[in-house]
């Protein structure tokens, strides 16, 4: 066709709407990211509080296992009730991050993730606040080699702040694969409309594609619509009793998004997306 004296192929109104279609998808389809290895003004790394609500049991480690996809530091958790995202999230997304169970103490080598934390609106009496404990949300508890309470098996939980109770329904992973303690994997949880939750794992630095299907979990009540991220593990801070794990690279898109494999660090080339 013509316009303006021009004359454009078939090809060029391909490219063009393909080159449109990449500026749309761009960096809007991230919408949250950590690597831990943020630096405070004197160059020390530091959690960032402008991203999470940290507790006492929340620090950073060394990357003692030498992944080059994990950088110098990671998150290290022992125990303490359940940290949070500042933001709240969508109802849908694609959340992907790099975990180890460690042993611990107690149940032992498990890693919960939390999804749809929001506070405890209801009236009726006040909460007792400790460990964002006025939040209700759903968790996926992952149980590997050495937990004391099913392993190999997913734990899909529902919170309920002013009842005090933490429902769980045990799934074993349906690939029946065994995954161990202190070695590290990645997952991706698929958060679906309705209360749908999907979960895929691989081994660290697996590119998404590459994950194998483990499970799935709908809340068939509707509880919890939108709400924060963020991780729960039991125990006390005194003495470092309770769960132990490690976290990083931490990347939440929206559904259908796949963040590229790193070569270098997280925020390099996670963050540039691609159709899946």
């Amino acid at each position: 066709m013509r316009y303006a004296g021009m004359k454009i192929s078939t090809w060029q109104i391909i490219f063009i709407v393909i080159l449109t279609l990449c500026v749309s998808i761009g960096y809007a389809d991230i919408l949250f990211q950590d690597d831990f290895e943020g630096k405070n003004a004197i160059g020390q790394r530091v959690i960032d509080e402008t991203k999470w609500m940290t507790l006492p049991s929340w620090q950073l480690s060394k990357n003692e296992d030498n992944h080059a996809v994990l950088g110098k530091r990671v998150l290290d958790i022992w125990g303490h009730g359940v940290g949070l995202s500042v933001a709240e999230l969508p109802e849908e997304f694609d959340y992907y991050a790099d975990f180890k169970t460690m042993e611990g103490t107690g149940p032992g080598s498990v890693a919960c993730f939390v999804f749809h934390a929001q506070e405890d609106e209801e009236k009726g009496g006040p909460l007792r606040p400790q460990a964002n404990s006025i939040y209700n949300y759903y968790s996926a508890l992952l149980a590997t080699e050495g937990a004391k309470y099913s392993p190999q098996h997913i734990g899909w939980g529902v919170r309920f702040a002013r009842e005090r109770v933490w429902r769980v329904w045990r799934v074993p992973f349906a690939d029946g694969q065994n995954r161990k303690r202190d070695v590290w994997y990645r997952v991706k949880f698929e958060v679906r409309a309705n209360q749908q939750f999907y979960v895929y794992l691989g081994e660290v630095g697996a590119n998404p594609n590459e994950l194998i299907f483990v499970g799935t979990w709908t809340d068939q009540e509707k509880r919890f619509a939108r709400g924060k991220i963020g991780f729960s593990m039991t125990g006390r801070v005194e003495g470092g009793w309770g769960e132990r794990a490690q976290f990083d690279n931490i990347v939440v898109t929206t559904p259908g998004f796949l963040p590229v494999e790193p070569k270098r660090k997280l925020p390099l080339t996670w963050g540039k997306l691609k159709l899946k």
